[in-house]
Parts: structure tokens; C-alpha cells; sequence
């Protein structure tokens, strides 16, 4: 059980991985190395160790050469980082009113660091926010 455990664990980098291909797949039903390394900044070479290494952990599907795609359990893991991700874009480009890029670039990173009963207070922390009737937070400067 520890290994399994163990094997699970994602890298910030693995993690960008998964929500890259689950991107690229929304748009078409596959991804490419090609378009993994265009989206992400790095070389194909850097695609191919990576996807190899997800494959081994059982969340994506690739054979060589070929399509990439994401499995049910790598999906379901790539929607939870996407989700994680649209929160807290949200937070620092509609709440905090900082511009995009610099909110998308915040919020990348946070995504990894924030999981577990930190998130769900975070998420409702959010949701309070915004039903809040009365523009409880203004944070104009």
C-alpha cells in the first residue's frame, strides 16, 4: 500500500502534464507530443520522459509515436487540478483584480500547493464572497 501510495504522488510538473492533456483533449479527442511541448515550453524530448513516467503511473495511455490521452483515473485527476485552477484565477483576477497573466501565473502555482480541507475551506471561503449580497470585499487600492 505505501508504494501504491508512494507511486501516486505528482510533481507541480507531472500535474501541469495532466491538465495540459486534458485541454488539448477537450478540443480534439487526443493529444500529440508535439502539442504537449508547444503548450508547455519544452523540448519533445522533455514530452517523452513525462508522458512515459504517466503512463507508468497509469494515468494516461500513449503508444510510441502515436496519441496521447488521459485514463479515468488520470482524467479525474486533471479535472481536480483544472478546477483548482479556475478557483484560484478567479480569486486573484475577479476578486483580487489582478491583471490575467499575472493571475494565471499566480494561480498555477498555488494549484499544486493547496489541497485537502485547505481547499474546501478556500472554495467556500470563494463562494461566500461571491454571494455576497452587499460587494462585501472591495479591494480597490
Amino acid at each position: 500500500m505505501n508504494a501504491e501510495k508512494q507511486k501516486m504522488t505528482l510533481t507541480p510538473t507531472q500535474e501541469d502534464y495532466l491538465e495540459a492533456v486534458l485541454e488539448l483533449t477537450t478540443i480534439r479527442q487526443v493529444a500529440r507530443n508535439k502539442e504537449l511541448a508547444d503548450k508547455l515550453g519544452v523540448k519533445r524530448a522533455t514530452v517523452s520522459r513525462a508522458v512515459k513516467n504517466l503512463v507508468g503511473k497509469g494515468l494516461i495511455e500513449h503508444e510510441n509515436h502515436s496519441y496521447i490521452t488521459l485514463t479515468e483515473k488520470g482524467r479525474k485527476i486533471a479535472v481536480e487540478i483544472f478546477d483548482r485552477h479556475r478557483l484560484f484565477t478567479h480569486f486573484f483576477r475577479d476578486i483580487l483584480e489582478l491583471e490575467e497573466k499575472e493571475s494565471q501565473n499566480i494561480a498555477c502555482d498555488v494549484e499544486h500547493l493547496i489541497s485537502g480541507k485547505a481547499l474546501r475551506k478556500f472554495r467556500c471561503l470563494i463562494e461566500k464572497i461571491d454571494t455576497c449580497e452587499h460587494n462585501c470585499v472591495s479591494l480597490k487600492s
